[in-house]
């Protein structure tokens, strides 16, 4: 009987073992990786969400970044517009003032006579003569000052004993230096043209004078002051004369 109870007990302590190493079995392996995919999945969740907050972030910083370029390419923009209404404004009034003169000079032109030729050779069709020159300076009137220009190279060519050469180098001079592209060096040849073949016309001190400012704008400033003395010693009764006295003290400080 005792062996009986002693058998029972046996059985029922190794039974009891046998159920707590499989209940071990089945949840305590299982608790654990149930909670270490819980552990990931939080982890995972964590991360994507700080990755989502940096690509935020970048995308505002890149946005700023266009914003601040944009403002300084309107910037310039408005840098450009306001140098081209300048240039425009600038462009207006050279312009405007070229066609004053030329107007001024041409009006003042109108009683222009002939000059004897530095040889007192005739032309030897003085009708023709005439006739070419006052075609170039109706192109010159018309302020088609590349077609002027063309007439009155023309005419020197065409007319070497013509009576209007020294008219025609002044006006020629005037053409270059006022042209759209100027021509400062064939304008300074003209003008010397006069001073140096026509000393005793009308044109000669016009010429000299404007002949030293073209020099003195091209830093030519000795031999600039080398024709305004020449200009107050040689036409010391001209207007400019007196011109040319101020701009050698302006030159001289």
């Amino acid at each position: 009987m005792k062996a009986v109870k002693r058998t029972r007990l046996l059985a029922g302590v190794v039974l009891g073992s046998l159920v707590f190493c499989a209940q071990a079995q089945n949840t305590g392996p299982l608790a654990v990786e149930e909670r270490s995919l819980a552990q990931a999945r939080s982890g995972g969740s964590s991360a994507g969400s700080s990755a989502s907050q940096d690509g935020l972030l970048l995308l505002m910083q890149q946005q700023q970044q266009f914003e601040e370029q944009i403002q300084q390419l309107q910037g310039q923009i408005e840098e450009l517009r306001h140098e081209l209404q300048v240039m425009k404004d600038a462009e207006r009034e050279r312009y405007l003032d070229l066609d004053t003169r030329i107007n001024t000079l041409a009006e003042q032109s109108k009683t222009e006579q002939p000059e004897e030729s530095a040889d007192s050779a005739a032309p030897n069709d003085p009708e023709a003569d005439r006739d070419a020159y006052s075609a170039a300076k109706d192109k010159l009137i018309k302020r088609d000052f590349d077609a002027a220009a063309e007439a009155f190279e023309g005419y020197l060519n065409d007319f070497p004993n013509g009576q209007f050469r020294a008219h025609a180098h002044f006006w020629l001079g005037k053409v270059y230096s006022n042209l759209k592209t100027p021509k400062p060096e064939k304008a300074q040849a003209q003008f010397q043209a006069v001073v140096d073949d026509y000393p005793e016309h009308s044109k000669a001190p016009t010429s000299l004078y404007t002949l030293a400012v073209m020099q003195a704008r091209d830093e030519q400033v000795s031999q600039a002051k080398v024709n305004l003395h020449k200009l107050v010693k040689q036409y010391p009764d001209s207007s400019e004369a007196n011109q040319a006295k101020t701009l050698l003290e302006q030159l001289d400080k």
